[in-house]
């Protein structure tokens, strides 16, 4: 399931350095254009900002302070490049200068050069420690790169200062999502859930860090709360007929599919999965179509081509279905199912020495994962032993 990226902060807007700090080399005839600025800048009229900082840099070069007032400006005009560079210039001249590099990380941030954005916030922190916006976009930026990791560091750094508002708990329960850290997950989203017990994003994200969690009785109340409260949540319907499908419901989890196909008609999973039940059910009629349109939409999708091709082998299309089940071996040659279910083509196709040598390619497949279990079962038994 997509990822939402939920961590909605309002700090990306690039701001100025404050009441510039005057070396004391600065002539006054510098120190008065760039109060004229900082007046300019609070009544929003941009170009004469820049005009009365250029012309305060041009007497002081020097001075980082209103370097960084210039990049807010141009930030605020839309000229990135300008902006980044005159940052850039003012960490140089000033390295210990916190609003410069906070100023060229959220520069960075806003043009989504995210990898960019890391290294100026990362300097923030090592400065100053206790810089909570830093962190939140260092973490932000982390999660738009999917480096989920680092990312979670960054929000449980935040969350052991007491910093645990409802966008921080939100974005550390996807972060756990992703990093399959289920238990993690659920801790989180119940807490994100407790303050904001009117999210249908919340529920259906504690939904799937249950359903993961094996925890599917759970699981299914919390993507019904979901649904209740935003009916058309994208996803949620496909999540609660696959968590009742795993329970065997399989007549209310074809309800779900096919409402979230009402939904979103691309949402191919769905459709896979109302064919497979069909299928499971002999309805090849029904299971035909629904399969057929999931691998025209996602070729390369190995289970649609396995149900797809068991279906046409099943109504006596065997050509079709080994050019399916050929495909789909090739995309996984490891599977063992998959060269089962070539091999029966090839037997009902009467290419016996092929079957053969598909099924004894299954066998030893099937027994290498049984060897990989016993040895991983073997070394979780000693490494508990004292």
């Amino acid at each position: 399931m997509r990822f939402l990226i939920a961590f909605l902060i309002i700090l990306t807007t690039a701001s100025s350095a404050g009441q510039a700090q005057t070396p004391k080399e600065v002539s006054a005839a510098a120190y008065q254009h760039a109060s004229e600025g900082r007046a300019a800048e609070e009544r929003q009229d941009w170009a004469e900002a820049e005009r009365s900082y250029l012309q305060a840099i041009k007497l002081a070069p020097a001075w980082a302070e209103v370097l960084v007032n210039l990049a807010a400006v141009y930030n605020r005009q839309a000229k990135t490049d300008a902006a980044i560079s005159i940052l850039k210039r003012a960490v140089q001249l000033k390295p210990r200068l916190v609003s410069a590099h906070l100023n060229l990380g959220i520069t960075y941030f806003r043009s989504a050069r995210y990898e960019e954005a890391t290294l100026p916030l990362r300097r923030v922190i090592q400065i100053e420690p206790a810089n909570t916006q830093a962190r939140e976009l260092l973490a932000l930026s982390f999660i738009a790169l999917e480096k989920f990791q680092p990312a979670v560091e960054q929000l449980e750094t935040l969350y052991a200062k007491q910093h645990r508002d409802p966008p921080v708990l939100l974005a550390l329960g996807q972060c756990y999502l992703r990093l399959k850290a289920f238990p993690q997950a659920v801790k989180r989203l119940q807490e994100f859930i407790a303050s904001s017990p009117d999210s249908a994003n919340g529920h259906l994200l504690l939904g799937q860090a249950l359903d993961n969690a094996a925890q599917i009785d759970r699981a299914i109340s919390e993507f019904r709360r979901a649904i209740e409260i935003d009916p058309r949540l994208p996803e949620a319907h496909y999540a609660l007929g696959y968590a009742l499908l795993k329970r065997a419901d399989h007549d209310e989890a074809m309800k779900y599919f096919s409402a979230e196909l009402d939904l979103n008609p691309k949402m191919t999973l769905a459709r896979y999965q109302l064919g497979n039940i069909h299928l499971t059910r002999g309805n090849l009629d029904l299971a035909i179509p629904l399969l057929t349109r999931v691998v025209e939409e996602a070729p390369d999708f190995r289970p649609a081509l396995e149900a797809l091709g068991q279906a046409l082998l099943k109504k006596g299309e065997v050509a079709k279905a080994i050019l399916l089940l050929e495909r789909a071996v090739k995309l996984d040659p490891k599977w063992p199912n998959g060269r089962v279910l070539l091999g029966r083509a090839y037997k009902a196709a009467g290419r016996g020495d092929e079957a053969n040598r598909e099924f004894t390619a299954a066998q030893q497949l099937s027994a290498e994962e049984r060897q990989r279990l016993e040895e991983k079962v073997k070394g979780s038994k000693k490494s508990t032993n004292p």
